[in-house]
């Protein structure tokens, strides 16, 4: 196994393309039935591969993930289609001229965003890219929580054991881009204002844990490497996105990761409306 990219070479990249026009990986036999055929081989020295290669639709990925994972992603999309329906009331508050609240609702609807894009991405045969914003969604559901408070929240200063706290208009830090206020902390700064807030500890527990398992797809790893290998056959590398059947299991993981984060949404919303009309500075 190689890394050269040279298009003759049994060690190169291979694409999951039957061509660089995005037909699927096979042919009809004479009894009308598709045989696969092993995919090409992208030559990553050659700007016309390259090219085409990034403005490939996919077509044959979505195809086979529409066809094995039909009915999760049908569950995926009409989880999420009602737990949208509660985001117009945090929305009309943001347009009501609620600076605060516009923030609010930025952040959700960031994080529906996330979740499609997501999806997106993951049904082209783009796993880590795909995991990468799940761990944005669920940081931007910490985020929101915490700029829906109408009084100050507490923050942590510094690192390690032991750190300082001190309470800040959450959301004007986030205004300000303080760095107090980043969302890569956001998780933790949740987990200070759990009684302030009105949220579970255990539902902040199981973001932390959602958001150390999507770490792995945001920064290069052994999940990265093999994401891109074959587990069907051994032998090809794939560049630009595959489907595998081998990781069946692990795709109905991800729609379920997600299904199961946009059914919390509902709740989230309500959570988030309650709090800014609280108004009690």
């Amino acid at each position: 196994m190689g890394y050269s990219g040279q298009v003759r070479h049994s060690n190169c990249m291979q694409s999951h393309h039957s061509n660089l026009r995005g037909n699927p990986p096979g042919k009809i036999d004479g009894n009308g039935i598709l045989r696969r055929m092993a995919p090409p081989m992208i030559d990553l020295t050659n700007p016309s591969h390259v090219i085409a290669e990034i403005f490939d639709d996919d077509k044959w990925i979505k195809d086979e993930f529409a066809k094995q994972l039909s009915a999760e992603l049908l569950k995926f999309s009409e989880t999420l289609a009602d737990s949208f329906k509660r985001f117009p009331k945090l929305d009309k508050m943001s347009a009501d001229g609620d600076e605060q609240a516009a923030f609010v609702a930025g952040f959700i609807f960031g994080v529906f965003d996330d979740l499609v894009v997501s999806s997106k991405l993951l049904v082209s045969g783009k796993m880590v890219a795909s995991g990468n914003l799940m761990r944005q969604a669920i940081e931007g559901i910490a985020v929101a929580i915490l700029c829906s408070s109408r009084r100050p929240v507490f923050v942590s200063k510094g690192k390690g054991k032991g750190k300082a706290t001190m309470k800040v208009d959450y959301w004007r830090k986030v205004k300000a881009q303080d760095p107090i206020a980043f969302a890569h902390q956001s998780i933790g700064q949740l987990a200070l204002n759990c009684d302030l807030l009105g949220v579970s500890r255990t539902a902040v527990d199981k973001l932390r844990a959602a958001c150390r398992k999507y770490h792995l797809f945001s920064h290069p790893s052994l999940l990265g490497m093999a994401s891109r290998m074959s587990m069907g056959e051994p032998g090809p590398i794939y560049i630009g996105g595959n489907f595998d059947e081998a990781k069946l299991p692990a795709y109905r993981t991800e729609i379920s990761e997600r299904v199961g984060l946009c059914g919390v949404l509902p709740t989230l919303i309500d959570g988030l409306i309650f709090r800014l009309e609280a108004n009690d500075q």
